[in-house]
């Protein structure tokens, strides 16, 4: 016992010690709450404040003044309108076409892209900057620059093509030119992210396989078939997970280089959501019901991905 009596209280050793046992596990919940915050405040708030939109008629902007623009509840009946539109499905089935042509391929330029850079060499700190650079820009400017790119008359394309005696091709002139450009186009711009992605996980592989493979005297594509393959399917399966998701968010690019014709040929799901909300008067719970839509489609394909990948490994 010390001198003096300054030996604390036994309730308070208890109490401090009880604390800091406390306080160690909660630190880090407590290091999340900016995190979480920003994820309510931006990403569930928003969503399940548009899931509560699509059940009501309504303005994008209501006015007391205005009893047109009142929300009026009528459960899911924008649903029903949704589906019987038969330009809404039309639209639908042109994103899924888009998604389905325009994420494979961008995955197979990301992976050879990654394959042909994953290996240091004199510049190729540069060369990697070169191709990831399009996914540095907006796609506005982007869209706006392959615009004059793809001219018919002017642009560069059909210039060179024209030095070989090929006839100016209609790019934007002709619906299915056009949704191949916007594929093109698309791909260009996002192969360079999905291909650090890709170098990352070819990092991963440990090199000792492949000198295993040289010793069997297996081929480069069975070392390619046999060890470079299954070990980067999980990082694949992301990459297709997050070019489906931005494929099927497409829309800054589309109205920047084609502004969804010739027609309507190349309009997709995203911008017939803003012409709905905006355009369309009282609409505003139609477009909610919508982005709805958009949104469970987008989860049930990253379930399914998500599955398919488990599976595979």
């Amino acid at each position: 016992m010390r001198p003096g009596g300054d030996n604390p209280p036994p309730g308070t050793t208890v109490r401090s010690s009880l604390r800091s046992r406390l306080a160690k596990p909660m630190f880090p919940y407590l290091l999340l709450l900016p995190t979480v915050g920003l994820l309510v405040t931006f990403c569930i708030y928003p969503l399940a404040q548009g899931l509560f939109m699509s059940l009501f008629r309504r303005g994008i902007v209501v006015t007391e003044r205005v009893p047109a623009t009142w929300p009026k509840f009528v459960g899911f009946d924008n649903f029903v309108a949704v589906f019987e539109d038969p330009e809404f499905l039309g639209v639908l089935a042109r994103t899924v076409g888009f998604v389905v042509f325009a994420v494979p391929l961008v995955t197979i330029v990301s992976l050879l892209l990654a394959l042909l850079l994953k290996r240091t060499f004199f510049g190729s700190g540069t060369v990697r900057a070169v191709v990831f650079f399009p996914a540095m820009i907006s796609l506005l400017i982007t869209g706006v620059v392959w615009k004059w790119l793809f001219g018919f008359n002017s642009g560069l394309i059909n210039y060179v093509l024209s030095l070989v005696s090929i006839e100016p091709v209609p790019w934007l002139q002709d619906a299915s030119m056009a949704q191949i450009a916007v594929v093109l186009v698309w791909v260009w711009a996002n192969a360079g992210f999905y291909m650090m992605i890709i170098i990352t996980g070819l990092t991963t592989i440990p090199e000792e396989l492949y000198e295993a493979a040289r010793i069997d005297a297996a081929s480069p594509w069975r070392a390619f078939w046999r060890i470079t393959l299954p070990l980067l399917k999980p990082t694949l399966s992301l990459v297709m997970i997050l070019a489906s998701v931005e494929a099927f968010k497409v829309y800054e690019l589309v109205v920047s280089l084609t502004g969804g014709g010739p027609g309507r040929s190349t309009v997709y799901l995203i911008q017939t959501i803003y012409e709905t909300a905006f355009r369309k008067p009282n609409a505003a719970g139609i477009a909610a019901a919508q982005s709805a839509i958009l949104f469970v489609a987008l989860l049930l394909l990253t379930i399914v991905q998500l599955r398919m990948s488990r599976e595979k490994t």
